[in-house]
């Protein structure tokens, strides 16, 4: 009687759910109990219909997802947009010119006949805007890209240079 009363007293400021299992372990007589009991934990639950092609493309679909979502692991995925792995705050138009720049496919590039060709250069005039020739035409260096992209792309906005990347 005393765990009634203090379960009645606690079940004024909480919500207390009481639930009887049987247990018939160890427990003269209770052997027909204990095989049957095994014998409904050992079955395993059967679908009582085949599943439609519904239940089926929604558990495909669902399975695909959990698996899309988590990024693929790999040595040259560090970022999920454009210009991540420069680990620098712009927005997304400055790091795809970066990137785009970086990998070395700019918008002045065209093929003809199976070899690249870009446009001349608007700032000397002399040689194509090859991503190489665009930097050295601006006194810069890789490096300096890298280590410094957003006065690169500084040097590329005051040279009007933004439409050939």
């Amino acid at each position: 009687m005393n765990i009634l009363n203090k379960l009645k007293s606690l079940s004024s400021s909480y919500r207390i759910h009481l639930q009887w299992i049987p247990s018939h372990v160890s427990i003269q007589g209770n052997e027909t109990a204990d095989a049957l009991a095994k014998a409904g934990a050992d079955d395993a639950s059967v679908p009582s219909a085949a599943l439609t092609y519904l239940e089926l493309f929604s558990r495909a679909k669902s399975r695909n997802k959990t698996i899309w979502l988590i990024p693929p692991v790999h040595h040259w995925y560090q970022g999920a947009r454009p210009g991540g792995c420069l680990k620098i705050d712009c927005n997304r138009r400055d790091q795809t010119t970066l990137t785009r720049f970086l990998s070395g496919h700019i918008r002045s590039l065209t093929f003809s006949d199976n070899s690249k060709c870009f446009e001349i250069c608007p700032k000397c005039t002399a040689e194509q805007a090859t991503p190489d020739h665009i930097l050295a035409c601006l006194g810069l260096s890789k490096q300096d890209l890298v280590s410094n992209p957003l006065l690169t792309l500084d040097f590329f906005r005051v040279h009007r240079l933004m439409y050939l990347i």
